[in-house]
């Protein structure tokens, strides 16, 4: 079995890291690290194929369906996408990323429920502003956001 880069990062690092830091990890994120240390690993149970023409048989082991593995988090996106494709119409859009300042971070990081705010906030600012801009038309814009709460570098930064 071929592993990814995250997942070998993982198994050679992951004991030594929960050691040092347990106590600042949440169960969730065990729960999903443990999940992508097992994807496709056959001993976690798997199906077989097998070739009527030759007769190889191959293993497929499970995936672990969660959105944090590099493999199973791409089919996530992408079903999440196609779906969302369906009940576009085909318009104009603007892409817009909204941010808060490092200093507010910790906010968000020590009650996450707290980061439900930030696309409510950010839809307020866009329509708001919208509003603003167009007082002749009243109109509604249509708002898709998604909360992500991690940067490129992989370091905390909540955004919509």
């Amino acid at each position: 079995m071929i592993k990814s880069k995250l997942r070998r990062i993982l198994e050679e690092n992951w004991n030594e890291f929960y050691k040092k830091y347990r106590n600042r990890i949440r169960p969730n994120v065990i729960a999903e690290i443990k999940k992508v240390m097992k994807c496709k690993d056959i001993n976690n149970g798997y199906i077989e194929l097998k070739c009527h023409d030759c007769g190889e048989i191959k293993k497929v082991g499970f995936t672990c369906k969660s959105r944090f593995c590099t493999s199973c988090g791409k089919i996530y996106v992408d079903n999440w996408v196609n779906g969302m494709l369906g009940k576009l119409i085909n318009v104009k859009h603007r892409h817009m990323v909204f941010t808060i300042p490092e200093e507010l971070r910790n906010y968000f990081g020590r009650e996450r429920d707290r980061l439900r705010l930030l696309p409510q906030c950010a839809a307020k600012a866009v329509t708001s502003w919208m509003s603003d801009q167009n007082k002749k038309e009243e109109f509604i814009p249509g708002i898709i956001s998604v909360i992500h709460t991690f940067g490129r570098d992989l370091k905390w930064n909540p955004h919509v």
